[in-house]
């Protein structure tokens, strides 16, 4: 679908298709506890295994049918992001077989509509510049307590 053949629709409507098209499992208590928060920030912890970084991507991915929607998860290091069963392996479990497209160089997926999911890194202070000035509605941080 091209965004010229865009039907408004409001924010519920595009997270259904959303939640319909490429989440594929329901949110556990807890992960619908957070997903439906209206704050600007929100620390989400627990034991390994509790659905946290499940939790991220949901958030993450929930408004991808809303035109030119961005969003970042990251992790400290693109290692932490390309383990088996870590964020990417785990988007590529829910994407690949949607009208989502995959860009590895980018380490982002894009939707029809322009919607984009990255996963970026934050190894030193340095990194911190590399995404100066880019424009982001959902900033999601994964094992936030692995950062200084």
């Amino acid at each position: 679908m091209s965004l010229g053949a865009y039907v408004p629709q409001s924010l519920a409507a595009r997270r259904i298709q959303a939640w319909e098209k490429y989440i594929p499992h329901k949110p556990t208590v807890k992960q619908k506890e957070f997903l439906g928060l209206a704050c600007l920030e929100a620390l989400y912890g627990g034991a390994a295994g509790g659905g946290k970084s499940d939790a991220l991507l949901m958030d993450a991915i929930q408004d991808v049918c809303t035109p030119n929607y961005s969003a970042i998860i990251f992790r400290r290091t693109t290692q932490d992001l390309s383990l088996p069963g870590a964020l990417i392996d785990r988007s590529h479990q829910w994407l690949r077989t949607t009208d989502a497209h995959w860009d590895g160089i980018k380490k982002q997926w894009r939707w029809p509509l322009g919607a984009k999911l990255a996963f970026g890194y934050l190894d030193t202070d340095k990194d911190r510049y590399r995404y100066q000035s880019a424009e982001f509605q959902s900033v999601g941080f994964d094992e936030l307590t692995q950062f200084p």
